[in-house]
């Protein structure tokens, strides 16, 4: 009986330890889950403050080359004959020239927000919104797409009739090259006016087509949403 007595509280003892062994792992682990969350939390806001940043520093620099722009365009009107004019293509091509080198790295990020009057809201590797027009939002979309006709890093390119059927079937109605091809121009203007965004994003070639160079990784969170 004595035996008996003595095994049952063995039995209890060490039910009663393990259960104390539980509780305290709990407690522990409850202690290292708390002390993820904060890291992680900690480490998201210095993330959204660097992202933040980058942004000024971005969207302070085109402001500092379309200045740039204006005053070689004021200079370049000022020459008038001799060896120091110069033509219309060079007054052209030197401003235009660290826009297009900046868009040889392209965008990492893209987001359209469709609003309920048509418009859609749009954002750029984490820059500010800026609102686009229904037309030229369309004209984003088809841009972006990716099609997997590439050979870089980017999404596909497209050709203008591959365009023009994609924003046929949004508007539901019929799409030239040619209307294409003024709001490709229209779209690049309204990214930097509106954006601060590098026009030269929107990428165009003779032979392959256009497209928006959009970061293949990237082309998930391209997709309207």
């Amino acid at each position: 009986m004595q035996r008996s007595t003595d095994t049952t509280q063995a039995a209890g003892l060490a039910t009663e330890e393990r259960r104390r062994r539980r509780t305290r792992q709990y407690a522990e682990m409850l202690v290292l889950i708390r002390g993820l969350a904060r890291r992680h939390k900690n480490l998201v806001t210095r993330i959204s403050k660097a992202e933040l940043n980058a942004s000024f520093i971005e969207y302070e620099l085109f402001q500092l080359l379309r200045m740039f722009e204006e005053c070689i365009d004021d200079a370049a009107g000022g020459f008038e004959g001799g060896d120091t004019a110069l033509s219309g293509a060079e007054s052209q091509a030197r401003p235009n020239k660290p826009l297009r080198y900046l868009a040889e790295s392209g965008s990492s990020m893209l987001e359209i927000k469709p609003r309920p009057d048509g418009m859609a809201d749009v954002r750029i590797d984490g820059g500010k919104r800026f609102t686009l027009p229904p037309t030229l939002a369309d004209l984003m979309n088809a841009l972006s797409i990716d099609n997997g006709v590439s050979d870089d890093d980017f999404v596909g390119w497209k050709t203008l009739r591959e365009v023009a059927e994609y924003l046929a079937g949004q508007s539901g109605r019929p799409v030239t090259k040619r209307a294409i091809t003024q709001n490709v121009y229209r779209l690049r203007k309204e990214l930097f006016d509106r954006g601060g965004v590098n026009p030269y994003l929107v990428q165009t070639n003779r032979r392959r087509g256009v497209r928006f160079a959009l970061r293949r990784k990237a082309a998930v969170a391209a997709q309207t949403v």
